[in-house]
């Protein structure tokens, strides 16, 4: 059991970072809306999702310290010592059965709790039960769309009129009755034993507003966005009880519509044509949030969107080039961080105590004064000073893969008085 519950642990402790990491760019949020496009915050977006779903990436994204400091410096109390990737822990990484362990805090404090088999046994079960339950949730609402999406008219390319439409040969789209709004579902449909990305339109939309909203449904399937929420969508029900994950998967997904506009309204021409794709936002936009799979036209901050329509004008090459000066900046403070901190200097003392460990003292001499330091990667120094005034020093290494002590090599005598910041006395 125990080795399994290490395990939860540490996917727990993925959750938590996920939240850290996604809610360090909600608090720059006030001024990445002015300093970065929608599309390069969909993109860090990602980094906080996929890079925090994914524990090889998280570790690969860490080679990457380039900043003097970094935003996982500040929140890395200590690492998982069991990994290559050097993944926080603010849990305990390894569980050894009830007792006492320390809970990490950014900073290095620790908080001192009793962990017993039955509490973590309840608390896996009530995870597990939130998974299950949003997960039949969320496909029940997505089966129903897709239902309704199934039962609409297949529209031929050519009879769309619009040549890009027709270029796209991986690309489908039915116009459907009775829609709550327009759609887009990639990889949904088998024909013909092809599998096509499919767009599900509103049937009763007018020409021009057709168009338009085709046009943005298909920039989603161009810039890769199903595949962006979906994934960050399985990360948001991994981690459930993360209350920073939802708040940020809400901002995720107007960033990617806030994407998805900028891009249509760059591939519009006339300004005119501009101005009917704000009126259609207007008229279109239910402010109703989506939390499955689908991306649908009308969702998620149509007030903002039909402000930033309004106001969209195509960017001179120096702010281009200054803002992705700001991104690649943003980019390397949320990526690079610390390596090898598998303790807090507290459980370091704490295992020393529990352990018991015997110091073994040369014949020629005898301790006045006792000292001792730790470092946070498992590190002890011993130091010594005999009835003579004469200082020794002796170091141990404690393993994190077993937490005992282990001598790195006997007692050496110093040429004079070492420097005590750090080391406490007594406590061998």
């Amino acid at each position: 059991m125990n080795g399994w519950m290490s395990g939860i642990l540490m996917l727990w402790n993925m959750g938590i970072v996920a939240g850290l990491m996604l809610g360090g760019m909600l608090v720059l949020r006030p001024v990445l809306l002015r300093l970065l496009t929608a599309r390069q915050r969909t993109w860090l977006g990602m980094l906080g999702w996929y890079g925090t779903g994914m524990i090889n990436v998280f570790g690969v994204l860490g080679w990457v310290h380039i900043l003097p400091v970094t935003f996982r410096d500040l929140i890395t109390p200590r690492t998982i010592s069991r990994t290559v990737y050097q993944w926080p822990a603010y849990l305990p990484d390894v569980y050894r059965g009830t007792g006492e362990y320390a809970v990490a805090l950014p900073g290095g404090k620790a908080v001192w709790v009793e962990l017993t088999d039955g509490m973590l046994l309840a608390a896996v079960v009530v995870w597990l039960a939130g998974i299950a339950a949003l997960s039949i949730w969320m496909w029940r609402r997505s089966r129903r769309l897709k239902a309704l999406g199934r039962q609409g008219e297949l529209l031929d390319p050519k009879d769309s009129g619009l040549k890009w439409l027709q270029e796209d040969r991986d690309t489908a789209v039915r116009l459907c009755r009775g829609l709550p709004t327009s759609f887009v579902y990639q990889g949904e449909e088998k024909i013909d034993g092809k599998r096509y990305d499919m767009i599900y339109l509103q049937a009763e939309l007018p020409p021009q507003r057709r168009e338009l909203v085709l046009r943005h449904e298909w920039n989603h399937l161009r810039m890769r966005h199903s595949w962006m929420k979906s994934w960050a969508n399985i990360v948001l029900v991994s981690w459930w009880w993360n209350p920073i994950l939802w708040v940020a998967y809400y901002y995720f997904c107007r960033d990617m519509e806030l994407a998805c506009d900028e891009r249509t309204l760059q591939d519009l021409e006339m300004g005119e044509k501009r101005k009917q794709y704000a009126q259609t936002l207007v008229e279109l936009a239910s402010g109703k949030m989506l939390w499955g799979e689908p991306l649908a036209f009308g969702e998620c901050g149509a007030v903002a969107r039909v402000k930033a329509a309004l106001a969209w004008h195509r960017q001179t090459w120096w702010i281009a080039l200054g803002r992705w000066c700001v991104f690649a900046l943003v980019f390397l403070f949320f990526v690079g961080g610390p390596s090898d901190i598998p303790f807090l200097p507290v459980e370091v003392v704490q295992a020393w105590q529990q352990a018991k460990v015997e110091v073994e003292l040369p014949g020629g001499w005898r301790p006045e004064e006792r000292w001792m330091s730790v470092e946070r990667n498992g590190d002890v120094t011993l130091l010594a000073k005999d009835t003579q005034g004469v200082w020794h020093e002796m170091n141990y290494w404690c393993s994190a893969w077993d937490g005992r002590f282990y001598q790195t090599g006997g007692w050496e005598t110093l040429s004079g008085t070492p420097d005590l910041t750090g080391f406490q006395q007594g406590l061998w």
